[in-house]
């Protein structure tokens, strides 16, 4: 109990470890892609403000000029998108000392004169999400998204796309970057962008991680099962064999004393002996004898059930031939309790080829139980009847019945039902089970029909060994 206790424990820890393992990294996932997304923001404003900045240079006589001296040939439109990286310039001289005192007034006049124009006017929607687009890539994020510009009152400036676009949702977005934050003078104006299926891409990021987890935490689990089902069978096992050695002891001891006894009676002098005690200390030391055979054929027939080592010798038997023996032998054990057996042999075809002595022993086993397990005048009934396949026997008695929850627990070996008294019925669990490894040893089967304090009945089906349904052939059986 203790083991499975400590192992239980273990068991949920560790599951509660590998949930809290997934949540932590489920929740460093969400921040990394947070923050992908915010350094994405952060970089389109940056590229968005350096595109400005060119563009107007371009567009400028002077400052192209300058350009084209000091850095190349200035940038056209189709470039934008590739101005990331900060320009090569020359080795500098005086004019080019010159020239870029000359660009830094002119940058300065741009950014002043860039504060007052509009957002509209300011910002290429298609560049927008060009940029956007290329910065998630970079950073593997891909799929759909929504982006919004708006002025610190948020009121929407520009949203993308036009339709369908959820402005309460970019606005609660916490992915935000400020725009053209070099502006000297004027409103500020604020990126936001909305990822729908965040959650999902985490989701399928960590996919093969998180199958791997719960295919080896199933494992586990399983394995924890096999383990708890098998110490517990064990035990079970164990607590039967207990019982076992402990009703096998206290059998052996009755007849064993038994013995003793008539025997020192019969070699004891001073006792007198008449002719009558003789034969009744005989007759005790041969019933004995013989409940002493009988506990160890039954402790043999577990052994070799166990080892499956069970031999048949099949030979050509006449079933009502072989119960009428059993029958006429069995007799004097119902006749002592004031019962009686009673034999209904209806079957048309009761040959079949089977091993005599253990479909003996089955015979005497059920007929047996039945008797042992009444407490009324024991009343048994056998019969049987055929088709041209099977032959089927039913073993009837009034004993106390079994209960439905034991029925398919009666063939187990060293299984018995519980009945208060461990010592009330002498047995050991062993004759069903031998029962069953016979019948189906014959390719047959056998089921009980049973309801406490209305008897039960036993129903065994064998199949002749041909199985032939032509009437010629089926006379064979």
């Amino acid at each position: 109990m203790g083991l499975s206790v400590a192992i239980s424990i273990a068991l949920v820890g560790l599951v509660l470890i590998q949930v809290q393992w997934i949540r932590d990294t489920m929740a460093l996932k969400d921040a990394q892609f947070a923050q992908s997304v915010d350094n994405a923001l952060v970089a389109v404003s940056d590229r968005m403000e350096r595109i400005e900045k060119l563009e107007g240079l371009r567009e400028h006589e002077t400052g192209r000029a300058i350009m084209e001296h000091i850095g190349g040939p200035a940038p056209s439109a189709a470039d934008s998108l590739s101005i990331a990286r900060p320009l090569t310039l020359g080795v500098p001289d005086t004019t080019m000392v010159q020239g870029e005192s000359v660009l830094a007034e002119m940058v300065h006049g741009f950014l002043y004169a860039n504060a007052f124009r509009s957002m509209d006017e300011r910002i290429d929607p298609r560049l927008l999400d060009s940029l956007i687009t290329e910065e998630l890539a970079a950073r593997g994020i891909t799929g759909p998204h929504q982006q919004g510009v708006f002025d610190p009152r948020g009121r929407a400036v520009l949203l993308q796309p036009e339709e369908g676009a959820d402005t309460t949702a970019l606005l609660a977005s916490t992915h935000r970057a400020r725009l053209f934050r070099t502006d000297p003078i004027g409103n500020e104006h604020f990126l936001y962008l909305l990822v729908p299926g965040q959650e999902g891409q985490i989701w399928r990021s960590m996919s093969p991680m998180l199958i791997m987890s719960v295919v080896l935490l199933l494992v586990v689990v399983v394995v924890f099962i096999i383990i708890m089902r098998t110490v517990w069978r064990q035990k079970r096992i164990g607590e039967i064999k207990n019982d076992l050695v402990n009703n096998l002891t206290h059998e052996l001891k009755t007849p064993i004393s038994t013995i003793a006894l008539a025997c020192e009676a019969l070699t004891d002098p001073s006792m007198p002996k008449t002719d009558q005690q003789v034969r009744t200390f005989v007759g005790m030391i041969r019933d004995e004898n013989k409940r002493l055979g009988i506990l160890v054929e039954n402790v043999l027939q577990s052994a070799v059930v166990t080892g499956g080592q069970m031999r048949t010798r099949m030979v050509d038997l006449d079933l009502h031939a072989l119960l009428q023996d059993v029958v006429r032998n069995s007799e004097i054990q119902a006749t002592r309790r004031n019962g009686q057996i009673e034999l209904d042999l209806k079957a048309d075809l009761h040959h079949l080829q089977g091993d005599r002595i253990h479909l003996t022993n089955v015979f005497y086993n059920l007929i047996d139980n039945a008797i042992k397990y009444t407490e009324q005048e024991p009343r048994v009934r056998i019969g049987t009847r055929s088709d041209a396949s099977s032959i089927t026997i039913s073993v009837r008695d009034n004993g106390i019945g079994i209960p439905r929850n034991e029925q398919q627990r009666i063939f187990d070996k060293l299984y018995r039902v519980p009945t208060g008294n461990i010592h009330n019925v002498k047995g050991f669990g062993l004759g069903l089970s031998y029962v069953r490894s016979v019948v189906e040893r014959h390719g047959g089967t056998i089921r009980v029909e049973s309801e406490p304090g209305r008897g039960s009945t036993f129903i065994i089906t064998i199949p002749f060994e041909h199985g032939s349904s032509d009437p010629d052939t089926a006379r064979r059986g």
